[in-house]
């Protein structure tokens, strides 16, 4: 007699595995191609996503959420800690966060910088050029970035692009951000590369990026997992990255980790850069105004309970860079004994000057630096179009 047949189950686990992979990958394909703006916290994520090789963000894009939160409270993981706010946030043709039609107006200034600059955690009318504009009836084009790279030559590409009626550019640096190294070769070739490529292509590179990089899959899977990492199932990872500390009113305030560090850390100042910048653009004809931001920590830090006593090793680093910028006769704003005085006047009522939950200004403190770039306002004696100013206003 014959052996008995037998049967090998049909779903082996050396099936079910591959088919699960495949299935898992198939999902998160499908699921790159929506936006990902509803699961978003904030403008930045969703902005960046899909933003064109060379530009700050994607072109042309609008942003709307109105239960937005801070960057820190997600960054650490603490829920209890958002502070929720309404954010609007626009991009032009060029990439740049502006109205459209912008780029149809006489621009007096372009604002250059980080995400101080672009106005993060704030909606379209409330960040700094959007207030510099209304201040001063002067356009503020603003040409804000989180690129890492604020160069004399892209700062001279944009402006033959606009339609320049004054020649001034301000350059705003926060304290805690990395002074742009002089670029190498092989990224003067790529940026090169890239200011030669077709915007249709670069638009395409873009949106491939975007749809590799990240995904509502993803985007809901870190939630999950942040959701069960909250110190009572499972011990919370991200905690480490802020500091979480209690002002005189007994209010609490989130921290950058890095921000601390850095006030207790002697940091080089070097001037290499801004040099290049001052030289680049002077023969250009334009102005230069280098504005100096604060940190939070810098400013609320004398108003911390439980702090150590003195100075940190580093809380003269905005002081000693405006010396040296001064020496070097590049004119300089130092927004740190301005922004601290009236940080001690407003905690007195219960309010603040950058947001409990981000390491951003609020709207009251980007409408105090206004003012205070007002008072030294560089186009005092070039007037500027005020019709134009009140149309770039319009919704």
């Amino acid at each position: 007699m014959g052996q008995p047949a037998t049967h090998r189950p049909v779903w082996r686990l050396g099936r079910v595995i591959p088919c699960l992979l495949v299935v898992v990958f198939l999902a998160d394909m499908v699921s790159r191609v929506p936006s990902i703006d509803p699961l978003t916290f904030r403008a930045w994520e969703a902005m960046s996503r899909n933003r064109p090789p060379g530009a700050a963000f994607e072109p042309n894009r609008r942003y709307v959420n109105p239960w937005a939160y801070g960057d820190l409270a997600s960054f650490g993981n603490l829920p209890q800690m958002r502070q929720y706010r309404p954010e609007v946030f626009t991009t032009d043709a060029l990439g740049f966060r502006n109205p459209p039609h912008v780029l149809g107006a006489e621009v007096s200034a372009i604002l250059i910088g980080d995400s101080f600059a672009v106005g993060s955690g704030v909606s379209d009318d409330e960040t700094l050029s959007s207030r510099l504009t209304r201040l001063t009836g002067c356009v503020v084009y603003n040409a804000g970035s989180d690129l890492g790279r604020v160069v004399p030559k892209e700062v001279l590409a944009l402006s033959h692009r606009l339609h320049l009626r004054n020649r001034l550019v301000m350059r705003l640096y926060a304290e805690d951000a990395a002074v742009p190294p002089m670029p190498t070769r092989r990224e003067r070739l790529v940026w090169e590369l890239e200011a030669r490529t077709p915007a249709r292509l670069r638009a395409l590179i873009g949106r491939l990026r975007g749809l590799a990089a990240v995904g509502p899959l993803q985007v809901l899977s870190g939630r999950a997992v942040k959701a069960f990492e909250d110190d009572r199932i499972l011990p919370n990872r991200y905690a480490g990255y802020v500091v979480k500390a209690t002002l005189d009113n007994g209010d609490s305030m989130l921290f950058q980790s890095s921000e601390v560090n850095n006030f207790y850390r002697r940091r080089e100042v070097r001037l290499d850069y801004w040099k290049w910048l001052w030289d680049t653009l002077q023969p250009a004809g334009f102005d230069l105004l280098v504005v100096l931001v604060p940190s939070k920590y810098t400013v609320y830090r004398p108003f911390l309970v439980d702090q150590p006593a003195g100075g940190g090793a580093g809380a003269d680093y905005l002081d000693r860079l405006e010396r040296d910028l001064r020496a070097a006769g590049i004119p300089t704003l130092n927004l740190t004994p301005f922004l601290s005085a009236e940080a001690a006047r407003y905690l007195q009522h219960d309010r603040y000057l950058y947001w409990l939950d981000d390491i951003h200004w609020d709207p009251l403190g980007i409408a105090l630096a206004a003012e205070a770039i007002r008072e030294q306002w560089p186009l005092a004696d070039a007037p500027c179009s005020t019709t134009l100013s009140r149309a770039v206003e319009k919704p």
